[in-house]
């Protein structure tokens, strides 16, 4: 049975939705750490967030843990409005569908050198991607290559932005104009809009249906000199979940080495 197999454990990471913005997580009281879960018996049910950019890629992953582990794969939507979500963002959600639904939410980010909070736990990596530079001039390769003046579209509260933020005012980006963007969609507007010269944008959001039909740049550079250049996603879990935690990084490794 599944919920025989769970403990305690901490990462040294900040964990965010990949699909929302990164926003404070909240405090949660020591007494709810230990909330009885369902018995899930031999089913291994696994949270996605609707609208995350890696959607599809984390439901076949997914489903690929389950079958490395010998249990039966469940993938759980989250039962979120997007389009509703407050100050607090995900987190709410997120808490409730661990101590209810799932044992573990697909797709949240990895942000390195971040503390996380007592009542969550990452697993390792199973997926990255990089940053991408999107402009009109063909011959703009990375962000060093950008004229003075350049309005540049930048995810905000990322933390790609903070690295931008840093080098502008270091001066590494000579008159680069910082513009940050909430949603990909907006992003998308404004480059057609003849608002923003330039965007940076995780790949994966290129894959989005809403931004296929737009014709708002015509060539990828790099984000270098950033030394921050992709942004890598794994399972969020319980402190409790040690040995699950475990158990999802073993299986993680399996898949990686059967990918050919």
């Amino acid at each position: 049975m599944l919920k025989q197999i769970i403990c305690c454990a901490s990462l040294l990471v900040v964990a965010l939705p990949a699909a929302s913005s990164a926003l404070a997580q909240p405090f949660v009281p020591v007494e709810s750490y230990n909330r009885t879960r369902p018995d899930f018996e031999n089913r291994l049910p696994l949270c996605v967030i609707p609208n995350s950019p890696t959607l599809v890629r984390d439901r076949e992953v997914a489903i690929e843990l389950a079958h490395v582990l010998l249990l039966e794969p469940e993938i759980v939507e989250m039962d979120v409005n997007i389009e509703l979500l407050d100050n607090e963002g995900l987190w709410p959600s997120i808490l409730v569908h661990l101590a209810e639904k799932c044992v573990g939410v697909m797709g949240v980010q990895i942000v390195p050198g971040e503390i996380a909070p007592d009542w969550m736990t990452l697993s390792r990596p199973y997926f990255e991607a990089p940053y991408v530079l999107l402009t009109r001039d063909d011959e703009i390769e990375d962000l060093t290559d950008l004229a003075p003046g350049t309005r540049l579209g930048v995810p905000l509260y990322s933390p790609i932005d903070a690295d931008i933020m840093l080098a502008i005012a270091a001066g590494t980006f000579d008159g680069v104009r910082r513009l940050p963007y909430d949603r990909p969609e907006l992003m998308m507007s404004l480059m057609e809009a003849g608002e923003l010269d330039a965007a940076i944008v995780w790949q994966p959001h290129l894959d989005r249906p809403a931004l296929q039909s737009g014709d708002f740049y015509s060539h990828q550079g790099t984000v270098a000199p950033l030394e921050r250049d992709t942004r890598a996603v794994a399972v969020l879990m319980r402190t409790q979940d040690q040995m699950l935690r475990t158990m999802i990084d073993q299986a993680i490794d399996a898949v990686e080495t059967e990918t050919p």
